[in-house]
């Protein structure tokens, strides 16, 4: 059985979306989505920020290892990730759920070589979490990154 990260129909909303190459002049741009089930005892808020990447020693960083990745003839693009959200709206436990599909995503991008001159990072910059129920950040997460990218 084949297990959809993203529905097929979604995917095929973004998918020339993936494949253009950011315009950086209209950054930042930010994709939100809230999850409430009352009934599954589930709830998640996320809100991600695509912005250019403005940490001088990550640039440096990436640009030495860009220069020895080419030494070795192969691609790399250029993508980070900060957790930028205060403590009290989403506490830094959730980023449990929310890192590794913006990762995932990273990935995706990274394979479609979109040719972006510039570094980008991905942000989680608000959000919300219920104690009592059960976390929907997986999805709310990538939710948010599909309607980032639908913005694109």
């Amino acid at each position: 059985m084949d297990i959809e990260i993203i529905p097929r129909s979604v995917y095929s909303k973004i998918s020339d979306k993936l494949l253009k190459k950011i315009d950086v002049s209209k950054l930042p741009l930010f994709g939100e989505k809230e999850i409430y089930k009352i009934t599954a005892e589930r709830y998640g808020r996320v809100k991600i920020k695509l912005d250019v990447e403005n940490d001088l020693d990550i640039i440096k960083k990436i640009r030495e290892y860009d220069y020895l990745d080419n030494i070795n003839d192969s691609k790399y693009n250029n993508y980070t990730y900060k957790w930028e959200v205060e403590e009290q709206k989403l506490p830094k436990g959730y980023e449990y759920y929310i890192k590794p599909e913006i990762l995932n995503f990273i990935k995706i991008l990274s394979v479609f070589s979109n040719n972006n001159a510039e570094i980008l990072r991905f942000s989680v910059v608000d959000g919300d979490f219920k104690d009592s129920e059960r976390p929907a950040h997986t999805l709310c997460t990538i939710l948010a990154l599909i309607d980032l990218f639908d913005q694109i």
